[in-house]
Parts: structure tokens; C-alpha cells; sequence
């Protein structure tokens, strides 16, 4: 009896206190873990605002304003797959392509797809490669696709007479 009190007892107390000490430690440690995780991290509280377009881009948006009549609607930058009924979208692979704007009749319905290109892109082969395969997808389903070239002087007469070819080729009124 007397090695119980003089050895294992004295153990059984150290073993508890460390044994707790190190529960404590653990604790401790995952308290301040959660309390980095819940903490807000630094946001951008603001930032300047640019404009959505540069000036050839808005440019060309005023001249396709004025080059159509009233009644047509123009949106920029619209994800091509909306312009599809939903349960086709997936099988047409148009996820994160845009269309550079988008002509809609008042009821909305999409009428022409402008698309302007620029021959500053460094890799032009590869883009009008990525651009066939959508503009065909909406040849096919009736959507013309009218090409132009970014220029800071659009002639809008001549816009005018691209649209008309587009939209009636034959020129049957």
C-alpha cells in the first residue's frame, strides 16, 4: 500500500493536472482559431468608377443608336447563351462568350448580333477562331451577325445599308 501512496497516487496527480493543462491548451488554440476565422477581413470600402466604354466603343453605340430606328432596343455586352432557350443552353458550350451588342425588337426579341472586332488583339487568329463557332450557332438559329471593325468615325449611312442587307437581304418590303 505504501508504493500506491508514495508512487502511483503522486503519478496519477500529474498525469491528471498535465493531461488537463493540455486540454486547456487545445481549447485555447481553437478559440483562436475560430475567432481568425469569424473575423471580417479588410474590404474595399470603395472604388473609383470608370465608364463602361471607351470613347470608339461608346462612339460606335451612338451611331448604331442613330442608324436604327426608334423602336429597336440595344443592349451591350450580352452573355450569348441567353439569348437560347434554357434547356439548349447547356448543349450549346456558349457559357462566358458575349456578344458585343445585341439589337431587340420592343417585345424583346433579339433581331441582330453586332459584333465588333479590332485588329490590335495581339492574337486575332485564336479569337476569330473562339467567334466562329457562336456566330455560326446564331446564323443557324436566325440571328444575323453583323462584323465591324472598330473604327473612331462611323459612317452611318453605311451602317444603315450593312443592317438592311442583314436583316432583308432581298430587299422585299
Amino acid at each position: 500500500m505504501e508504493i500506491w501512496t508514495n508512487f502511483f497516487l503522486p503519478a496519477l496527480i500529474v498525469s491528471a493536472i498535465v493531461g488537463l493543462y493540455a486540454w486547456f491548451l487545445r481549447y485555447q488554440r481553437k478559440q483562436r482559431t475560430a475567432a481568425k476565422v469569424n473575423k471580417p477581413r479588410n474590404v474595399i470600402k470603395s472604388a473609383p468608377v470608370v465608364p463602361y466604354y471607351d470613347s470608339i466603343t461608346l462612339s460606335f453605340y451612338e451611331a448604331l443608336r442613330k442608324a436604327l430606328p426608334e423602336k429597336y432596343i440595344i443592349y451591350v455586352n450580352v452573355p450569348i447563351e441567353k439569348l437560347f432557350e434554357q434547356s439548349k443552353r447547356e448543349s450549346l458550350h456558349m457559357l462566358g462568350q458575349y456578344a458585343d451588342y445585341v439589337v431587340f425588337t420592343p417585345s424583346l426579341m433579339p433581331v441582330l448580333v453586332v459584333d465588333l472586332y479590332d485588329m490590335s488583339i495581339i492574337n486575332l487568329d485564336r479569337v476569330n477562331r473562339i467567334k466562329a463557332v457562336s456566330k455560326e450557332i446564331l446564323r443557324n438559329s436566325g440571328i444575323p451577325v453583323l462584323d465591324y471593325q472598330y473604327n473612331e468615325n462611323c459612317n452611318i449611312d453605311e451602317l444603315r445599308r450593312k443592317i438592311a442587307n442583314l436583316l432583308n437581304p432581298l430587299g422585299v418590303q
